[in-house]
């Protein structure tokens, strides 16, 4: 008899242990939608829903945007992710220490642009064919071409990103440092960096702009719901100062052209 007991509960252990993990990695809270532009869409189990600010991000989400669409999106560790027009991103590891108020995160990037606010991170972006490292910094990445012409391109808007390919067997590493740019090839080394091309850095930093400047003081959020301060566009004010809700230009080490 006690050794049917002994058994039952066993088994039951076993039963019960691995749900309980899976839930808390796939449900841990990660952030929040603060902005929506046009057709943006929150992909979770399978499941695609219009995305709406104050959406909570889960680990494991994955947000789409479509043609002249583009989000913005806030995480505990408070860091932003500006996602642009046809692209994706997925939250594929988000591990947050609340007594640290810190997080260990990594978002892949499938297809399209993304700018990056790093907060309180050890943040990595993952694309089809680069890893981009990066602590309190803020750049962007983007994903282009197809086959053997596919690449993703790192521009630094302040501080470094360190970048390598995202095969382990490629060697070499690179830092792109503030008004700095490189490529990442498929099955390539990074190329080395060059200064920022001005009208590359100036293409992405449109697409990946929310408009949040269109948000007057007659339009800020009201109790839980969400804003509408213009046609199409979906807003809340953000909870910290890291990114302001006006466009603010950052400043490069760059020459512009005359």
């Amino acid at each position: 008899m006690k050794k049917y007991l002994l058994v039952t509960v066993t088994c039951l252990a076993m039963i019960f242990i691995p749900a309980a993990i899976s839930y808390s990695d796939t449900d841990t809270e990660a952030g929040h939608i603060l902005m929506v532009k046009g057709r943006v869409y929150l992909i979770r189990d399978a499941q695609r829903n219009k995305a709406l600010p104050r959406m909570k991000l889960l680990a494991r989400d994955a947000v789409e945007t479509e043609r002249k669409s583009r989000t913005k999106l806030f995480f505990m560790d408070d860091s932003i992710l500006n996602l642009g027009e046809l692209s994706r991103v997925e939250v594929q590891e988000y591990l947050y220490s609340p007594e640290k108020k810190r997080s260990r995160s990594i978002y892949r990037l499938i297809d399209g642009s993304l700018r990056i606010v790093v907060g309180n991170s050890d943040l990595e972006i993952h694309t089809p064919t680069a890893v981009a490292a990066a602590r309190g910094t803020k750049f962007i990445v983007w994903v282009e071409g197809s086959g053997e012409g596919m690449f993703t391109g790192i521009i630094t808007l302040e501080s470094a990103v360190q970048v390598r390919n995202i095969v382990e067997g490629i060697e070499g590493e690179v830092t792109v440092r503030q008004g700095q740019m490189s490529r990442v090839y498929i099955n390539r080394p990074p190329e080395a960096v060059q200064p920022v091309d001005i009208e590359i850095m100036k293409q992405f930093s449109d697409q990946t702009s929310v408009l949040g400047s269109e948000l007057n003081a007659a339009g800020r959020i009201s109790g839980e719901l969400p804003v509408q301060a213009a046609e199409d566009l979906y807003m809340f004010q953000p909870p910290v100062t890291q990114e302001p809700i006006t466009n603010t230009p950052v400043s490069v080490d760059v020459i512009y052209p005359e």
